[in-house]
This record gives C-alpha cells, structure tokens and sequence, in this order.
C-alpha cells in the first residue's frame, strides 16, 4: 500500500461526493436534495469521460501512484452511507464508462431495508469500486467522548475488514463533522485518508485526514455539473 506520507505530498484529485442515486427520493427537503436521478447521474459521468477526466475509486487511485503512473485528469467519485440504490443504479453506470467509486459504509445498516448487503458489498468490490468506513452508526463525532468515537470508528473497520477480507483505507466523517480527537483516532489506526464534507473547514492544512470534497445535488443540469468539476460542458 502506498503509504500517506507518501501521497499527502502529491496533488489530490478532485473528490466528488454523492449520496443516493435513485428514481425518487423520500419526500423530507435533505433527502431530495442528496438524490440524484439515474439519468443525472449518467450524464455526469458522461460529461466527465468526454472531457477525457477518470473517474477511479481509492483503489485504484493508490495503484496509479504506486505505479508511478500519471494521475492527472483523476477525479474521485464518493458515495457515503451505504444506500441499496448506489449497488442498484450507480454501479452499473459507473461500469458502463469503465469508471470506479469509492463508497463510504455504515456498518450498522448493512443489510437493513434500502441499504446495501454483505453481498452486494462483495459484488462491489469485485466490480473494482472502492469499500471504506464511515462509522458504525451515522453520528456526528465531534459531539462524542473520545471512547465513544473510537467504538464506531474502530468497530466499523473491523467489521468491514472482517466481512470482506480487504483492508480499509479510509474514513469518512459522518456530515463531515470531526475534532482533533477524531482525526487521532483515525490515524493511529493505520488509515491513510479521512474526508470531510467542508472544503473551508479544517483543522491542519493540507492534512490527508482533512481531505475536502466537493457535493453533488439533485437537479444540477450540465452546465452546473461542468462549473462543479472545473470543465466547460
């Protein structure tokens, strides 16, 4: 594995973050505002492979690097929470226009009604996309004891690691909420990565623990997505 010291040197690609990709959403203003609709969603990546931009997931991020192999065009396609639709709709899409994701998981819904399985995570995994923590429980951390955020972020590793037999390699902060307590906990257990959802709010600059990304929405039309991504569509 390449390590972090190693990649917090090198220029970060963009880091695009998603929540569920759907054919409709529940009926609360959050939940429409964090769906995007399967055909957004493909005309987003669309966008991106004509614009010549890979979409990879951490993965294969780390093999480009370890490799010594350009990086430049990468874009990191994130997904968190662990929604059934992401296996159902977004999957086949990423794989459509051969590209990769990386998906955050709670592991504390796995299994349960409108999330993903074990096996589905497996599928995943094998389809080359990217199975990473984001918590037992989706909590904000920073308002946790330090014992508390500890248990669901080592919890959630090992049942990740446990259950799929790959190593996890990075964390995502549940509505990217942290504390310094928080960013030790994560790196003392070996990480490599944590990302937030707040490109203005850190702790450290340029610290791989604090790795910003940038939120896709419901509704955006191309024009939106290409000023989003840096492009012209």
């Amino acid at each position: 594995m390449v390590t972090a010291v190693l990649l917090a040197v090198l220029h970060f690609p963009l880091v695009l973050m998603y929540h569920r990709v759907d054919v409709s959403s529940p009926g609360d203003r959050v939940s429409e505002t964090l769906t995007v609709s399967p055909q957004q969603f493909s005309d987003e990546m669309s966008l991106l492979a004509r614009r010549g931009m890979r979409a990879m997931s951490l993965d294969q991020f780390y093999e480009l690097v370890r490799d010594k192999k350009p990086t430049e065009n990468v874009v990191l396609v994130t997904f968190d929470d662990g929604y059934g639709d992401q296996y159902r709709y977004a999957v086949p899409i990423l794989l459509r226009y051969h590209f990769g994701a990386t998906f955050f998981v709670n592991t504390g819904t796995v299994g349960k009604a409108r999330h993903v399985t074990w096996q589905e995570l497996h599928e995943m995994e094998r389809d080359g996309m990217s199975i990473e923590a984001h918590g037992v429980d989706h909590v904000d951390l920073a308002q946790l004891a330090s014992a508390r955020q500890a248990f669901e972020i080592l919890t959630c590793i090992r049942t990740l690691e446990a259950n799929l037999g790959t190593p996890v390699h990075a964390f995502a902060y549940p509505s990217g909420e942290y504390d310094a307590q928080t960013v030790d906990i994560v790196r003392e257990a070996g990480l490599s990565y944590a990302f937030t959802t707040d490109p203005f709010r850190t702790l450290v600059s340029g610290s791989p623990y604090e790795l910003s990304r940038r939120r896709v929405v419901g509704g955006l039309d191309d024009a939106a997505f290409g000023r989003l991504v840096g492009t012209t569509p």
